[in-house]
């Protein structure tokens, strides 16, 4: 099986970008061996994984001197924090700026993996591109809240350029809808426009706004893993995400394992 790397990025905060991430990284851990990079400097993909990793993605950019974190026996990952803020600006005018992450996943260590997901920041800057220029698709998370499609013509336009320059394998996967609540009418006419600009690229399961997203995180686990919670809508959301997220895959040539 090929490694595949998907990055989830949206230039609008708030949107659950790093939420989708790490709950698929927790459905993709249950078969597949599989890589979280936070490229944020805010670290919130850290922070709802793993407590005070010794080492991270700055450690590895930077130098020789880096291990990633078990988050558990299938899942690992490469930290982020603030420091990565420091990089980007030393990283300006670089000749390799916007290659580092790429030159560094080419490392033996890394083929191991199956998968690589990488949480960007919420801005276009040097670490959204290194995160572009490396993957293979890319996931577009967006909540149905107003001025959800403000920006996304320039995160488009910047996904066009990295296509002409750095990587042209990089494609749209799909759009995840998340904090779905089907009741307020606005919320319906905002998620009919989103499907209105993306058609089929919108994924047939939305993530719904519910507190077990959040109890998941304060115990570093998925919502697929939680104790003491039976069956639940969100759970089945996420198995049904991720199962169209394998589907759209083999769609595109990955071989899933069986």
């Amino acid at each position: 099986m090929n490694q595949t790397i998907i990055l989830f990025t949206n230039q609008k905060g708030g949107v659950g970008k790093t939420t989708t991430c790490r709950e698929l990284l927790f459905y993709f851990g249950q078969n597949y061996r599989v890589l979280g990079i936070d490229t944020d400097p805010q670290g919130n993909l850290t922070k709802g994984l793993i407590e005070n990793p010794e080492t991270g993605l700055y450690d590895a950019l930077t130098g020789p001197d880096y291990e990633t974190a078990a988050v558990t026996d299938s899942i690992d990952l490469l930290a982020g924090d603030k420091r990565l803020t420091i990089l980007e600006d030393s990283l300006i005018g670089q000749i390799d700026a916007f290659t580092r992450l790429k030159d560094l996943l080419e490392q033996e260590r890394f083929k191991e993996y199956d998968f690589i997901f990488i949480d960007s920041p919420p801005n276009l800057k040097i670490m959204t591109s290194n995160a572009m220029a490396v993957s293979h698709h890319f996931i577009l998370p967006m909540s149905p809240g107003l001025y959800t499609l403000q920006g996304t013509n320039d995160l488009m336009e910047i996904i066009s350029k990295v296509r002409k320059s750095l990587n042209p394998e990089l494609s749209l996967l799909g759009v995840i809808i998340n904090a779905y609540d089907s009741k307020p009418v606005i919320t319906r006419q905002i998620t009919q426009e989103i499907m209105e600009a993306f058609g089929n690229k919108v994924f047939k399961t939305s993530l719904s706004r519910t507190i077990r997203l959040e109890e998941a995180i304060a115990e570093q686990t998925g919502v697929i893993h939680l104790k003491n919670v039976g069956k639940s809508r969100v759970k089945e959301e996420v198995k049904a995400i991720g199962l169209e997220m394998l589907s759209r895959l083999m769609g595109v040539g990955h071989e899933a394992r069986q």
